[in-house]
C-alpha cells in the first residue's frame, strides 16, 4: 500500500499545516503509513511556529497521482485542494467548514465547528 498523504488547503496557514502534521502522526500511531504535505509555501506565521518548535516543514506537493490515498484536513472543497484530487482515493475528511463534498463511496467524514469563545465558532 502506498503512503497516505495528509493535506490541508492551498495557501497553507497554521491551522491547516499543523492539522495535517498532527493527523499524519495520529495515523502512524494507528499503524498506517502516513505523511503530512502542504500545497504551497508556508506563510510567515506558520514558518515561525515550525522554526520555534524545531519541527521539520512538511514536503510541498501540487498534484497527486491517480489512486493516491488522501486524508483531507481543514478543507473539503475541490478548488481548495490538490490537483487531481478527483482521481485520488479520499479516506477521511476532518474539517470545521461548511460541507461541499461528494464522492461515490463511503468514507470517514468528521465536521465540527470549533468553539473558541461563548459566541464565536471557527
Amino acid at each position: 500500500m502506498s503512503k497516505i498523504l495528509v493535506i490541508g488547503h492551498k495557501s497553507p496557514d497554521t491551522d491547516s499545516v499543523t492539522s495535517a502534521v498532527v493527523m499524519a502522526e495520529y495515523e502512524k500511531k494507528l499503524g498506517n503509513d502516513a505523511k503530512a504535505c502542504v500545497l504551497g509555501k508556508l506563510n510567515k506565521e506558520t514558518k515561525f511556529v515550525f522554526d520555534y518548535l524545531g519541527l521539520q516543514e512538511p514536503d510541498m506537493i501540487d498534484k497527486v497521482e491517480d489512486g493516491q490515498q488522501l486524508i483531507l484536513v481543514d478543507h473539503n472543497e475541490a478548488k481548495q485542494s490538490v490537483e487531481n484530487r478527483e482521481n485520488a482515493k479520499i479516506l477521511k475528511v476532518i474539517d470545521h467548514h461548511t460541507m461541499d463534498f461528494k464522492v461515490g463511496y463511503q468514507l470517514y467524514y468528521h465536521a465540527e465547528p470549533v468553539r473558541m469563545h461563548s459566541n464565536c465558532y471557527l
